[in-house]
Formats: structure tokens, C-alpha cells, sequence
């Protein structure tokens, strides 16, 4: 019997190592995208408008669509999700028009700071490249899906958006042990509207809550990020918005 060659023995480690580190990258870009652990579910998500933006201030919602209708997961790059994960999935509901997209933004409306608040009206309003992040696994584990019908939750939202080559975030988290909490601040309220023959919520509406004087709108605190990634407050506003999400 004849025994391989030390050029057949490195040939033959050599095209091993490169299967593995093939097979490996493979796997991290796979992983990456979603495709091992828990992926993305696509939702659709509507910010309903109402109203005109003009005379001022107008009649609109403060956060809303910018006029070109629904947004749609992988649609002109807006990503409009129930975020996964590798090793758990939040299902927290995220809508991005930042990643890639050119054509769709989110308006936003800051014409009504709260007195006394230090509030730095950075505009009025304007279109802008826009992420909504509402995290309703702080408040109840399973977060979007595991809400039960007709009932509602109230959640931290953070809406982050770019203007002038800075990043912004609206906050409305006054939940202890969040990342940000804000006392002065309103969580929004999500409810369930339909669900799956598995009792899993299926359809949302996400809604500023009621304030003492019947109006119903949130106060949010305007944050600006710094170039060390640590955000300083730019005083509060009143928020309204009427969202819809649904899986599909």
C-alpha cells in the first residue's frame, strides 16, 4: 500500500481548510441575514394622516406618512418589521426608512413644544429619513404577537431621525429600568385588533394616550446625538400619531 506524499498530504489539508472557511462564511453571512435563529417577520405599517400640515399649526398628526402611503418590508429599501434575533426574538415593531431608501421618509411636526421645557425647535415640520422602534418587550414578554386580543399595553417608542447631518430621537419612555427613562414622558399604547387561530395578535393600532385635559397626544423629549454617541436633551414636545401595523 502506498502511502500519500507529504504534496498529496498539504493538497488535501489545504482544500479542507478552505471547504471549512468557506462553509463558515457561509454560515456568518446566513446568520447574518436572518436566516439561522429567529428572522424578521415582514409587517405593513401605515402612519395615518389626517388633516393639513398647513395653516400653522395645522391639523395633521405630529408623526406621520409622507404622503406616498404604506410602508412595505423591502420596498424601496424601508424595513418594516417584528424584529428577530439570533439567539431570541424580540418582536419589538421597528419601521426604517433610513437604511437605503431614497424615496420614502416619515414626516415629523414640532410645533408644539411644551412650555417651560427648554424645547429647541430644530424645524417645523419636515420629511424626514425616520426610525420608529416600539418596545413592547420591556412590558410584556412575546412583545407584539403575545398581546392579547382587544387588549392594550403600553410601550417605550423611540423615533430617531437625521436632519442637517445630525441624528435626533423623539422619546417616550417612562418605563423604569428602559434605557431611557423619562418621567415627564408618555409610553404609547398598543392594542390588539385580530389574531391567528394560535391566539397570536396579528393586527395593531399604536396610539398616544389621554391626557388630565382630554387631549390625546404624548409628550416626547427631543434628544441630540453627539459625535461621542451620547445624547443631551433639546426640552419636550406633544407628540400625536395614529399607527397601524399588520402581519402580513
Amino acid at each position: 500500500m502506498r502511502r500519500p506524499s507529504p504534496a498529496n498530504i498539504s493538497f488535501t489539508f489545504l482544500a479542507v481548510l478552505l471547504a471549512a472557511l468557506f462553509t463558515l462564511s457561509q454560515s456568518s453571512a446566513t446568520s447574518a441575514k436572518g436566516g439561522h435563529g429567529f428572522p424578521d417577520i415582514p409587517v405593513t405599517s401605515t402612519l395615518n394622516a389626517t388633516g393639513s400640515v398647513t395653516p400653522n399649526p395645522g391639523t395633521n398628526y405630529r408623526i406621520q406618512n409622507d404622503g406616498n402611503g404604506q410602508y412595505f418590508d423591502g420596498v424601496t429599501g424601508v424595513s418594516s418589521i417584528l424584529q428577530g434575533g439570533i439567539n431570541s426574538a424580540s418582536r419589538d415593531w421597528i419601521l426604517d426608512t433610513r437604511l437605503t431608501t431614497t424615496t420614502r421618509t416619515v414626516l415629523i411636526d414640532l410645533r408644539a413644544p411644551v412650555p417651560n421645557s427648554g424645547a429647541v425647535q430644530i424645524f417645523s415640520w419636515q420629511p424626514v429619513p425616520t426610525r420608529i422602534i416600539v418596545k413592547c418587550l420591556l412590558t410584556l414578554s412575546g412583545s407584539f404577537p403575545a398581546i392579547p386580543l382587544n387588549q392594550t399595553v403600553s410601550c417605550p417608542m423611540f423615533v430617531s431621525f437625521l436632519y442637517g447631518g445630525t441624528e435626533y430621537r423623539l422619546v417616550m419612555s417612562s418605563a423604569p429600568g428602559t434605557s431611557a427613562d423619562f418621567p415627564e414622558t408618555n409610553n404609547a399604547r398598543v392594542t390588539c385588533n385580530a389574531a391567528n387561530a394560535s391566539n397570536q395578535c396579528t393586527a395593531w393600532t399604536v396610539l398616544p394616550i389621554t391626557q388630565a385635559d382630554g387631549t390625546v397626544q404624548d409628550v416626547a423629549r427631543l434628544q441630540t446625538a453627539s459625535k461621542s454617541g451620547k445624547w443631551s436633551d433639546s426640552g419636550d414636545f406633544y407628540m400625536t400619531f395614529n399607527f397601524t401595523v399588520t402581519n402580513p
